[in-house]
């Protein structure tokens, strides 16, 4: 990455940035912080991964989506680059940090892709490193333990930059708490919670952690509580009605994320519900099926990224439909007034596409 920084010119510093690691919450949290920036009248370049139907949405200025032809410029840039061909993920941030040096961003919210100390994103030095919740995922890179993913989280921790994390687990706050010292820097536990239009209440633990960054950033109260109110997150326990059903769409993506959205779906969602359901086979499949089927009345499984999802019909007492349209027809066909569909975010976007295309066809 820095190789191929170098040899475009190193738009990554024309502009300060922020950082979020995390395990899950930094999509949202980043996408909050993005928005209060905006609200303070600051251009802002916004990273983040994976998108849901468009590629494009992985990049926002002044929030709004990459202009194509500005995309098209940063493909060009990137191919004419000598040296190192980059990984999809890698080009994709190079991309970041060229769109947004060219569109003059005042300032950049990136999201790690994965863990934090070896991602492409964390090249820069960022005067924020924000890491949201922390769990057991992507153990075949991270590791195997608590302790050792924390270590990788923990890699976006710079010199300079202020550190803020909502983590309560005390060995990930140690890990955390070791890395800022280091480099003497304070870091700052976040336990408040703060109201967010985003459904979940872990998401007013993301907000709050959204919020104090930017109060540490200088920026006021009235942006803060503007770019709160006005953030916009699709595939996150987002709700749609459609024909006399209600459906919520999610992107847990993995046990830690489902520990947080079950008690939601436990408590909002009426019985009899539907549970539209498939998941990567990369993730702890057996933890998430145990947390989530027993909520549901019954479940329609499905396969929203072969071959990397885990086959519809290795599920016991399911309705296995491999394709995810087909599935989701099944679910507004069947009895249930109350759909819930979640177990990846490709699913998530999967669904966004298969419903906006009814709602505007």
């Amino acid at each position: 990455m820095r190789a191929l920084l170098r040899a475009l010119g190193n738009p990554h510093r024309a502009y300060p940035s922020i950082i979020v690691a995390g395990t899950n919450g930094k999509g949202s949290t980043s996408a909050m912080l993005a928005s209060i920036l905006q609200a303070a009248g600051r251009r802002v370049g916004h990273y983040t991964s994976p998108h849901l139907v468009d590629l494009r949405e992985r990049w926002t200025i002044g929030g709004a989506m990459i202009d194509p032809q500005l995309l098209d410029e940063c493909i060009v840039d990137l191919q004419n680059a000598p040296g190192i061909t980059p990984t999809y993920f890698e080009a994709l941030t190079l991309i970041a940090f060229l769109a947004f040096a060219k569109a003059t961003c005042d300032i950049a919210v990136l999201e790690v892709g994965m863990g934090g100390r070896l991602d492409a994103t964390n090249v820069v030095e960022p005067i924020a490193s924000v890491i949201t919740p922390v769990g057991m995922d992507h153990m075949e890179y991270l590791g195997n333990t608590l302790r050792a993913i924390a270590r990788e989280k923990a890699g976006v921790i710079h010199r300079g930059a202020v550190a803020l994390t909502s983590n309560d687990d005390p060995i990930v706050l140690d890990v955390l708490r070791q890395r800022a010292e280091k480099f003497g820097n304070r870091l700052i536990h976040v336990t408040e919670e703060h109201e967010t239009p985003l459904a979940g209440d872990f998401q007013k633990r993301n907000a709050a952690l959204a919020v104090r960054t930017a109060r540490e950033l200088g920026i006021d109260e009235r942006a803060i509580e503007e770019g709160v109110r006005n953030t916009k997150w699709r595939g996150r326990l987002e709700r749609i009605e459609h024909a006399g059903k209600t459906v919520w769409i999610d992107g847990g993506h993995n046990a830690h994320a489902i520990a947080r959205t079950a008690p939601y779906f436990d408590a909002n969602v009426a019985r009899p519900r539907l549970l539209v359901f498939g998941i990567m086979s990369d993730k702890a499949v057996l933890p998430v099926v145990e947390k989530l089927f027993p909520l549901f009345d019954r479940i329609i499984a499905t396969e929203p990224y072969p071959p990397r999802s885990v086959r519809a019909d290795s599920f016991e007492g399911v309705i296995a439909i491999p394709d995810p349209d087909d599935a989701f027809r099944a679910a507004l066909a069947a009895d249930e007034r109350n759909i819930v569909i979640t177990g990846s975010l490709y699913l998530a976007g999967a669904a966004i596409a298969f419903f906006d295309k009814i709602a505007r066809p």
